[in-house]
């Protein structure tokens, strides 16, 4: 059996992310998905105007 590194990092983030995910509707998860794409939209046109 092959020993490999594992990265506690990516693991918590992981399981944060789970732990995050677990209580919602797929809805909502939805919701604040295309909320945050529609700010970084938002936020790269203001960029580009000045």
């Amino acid at each position: 059996m092959l020993k490999r590194k594992v990265h506690m990092c990516d693991q918590v983030t992981n399981r944060i992310e789970m732990i995050m995910q677990e209580g919602r509707f797929p809805l909502m998860r939805q919701l604040e998905e295309l909320s945050i794409a529609a700010l970084l939209l938002v936020v790269f046109l203001v960029g580009v105007g000045l």
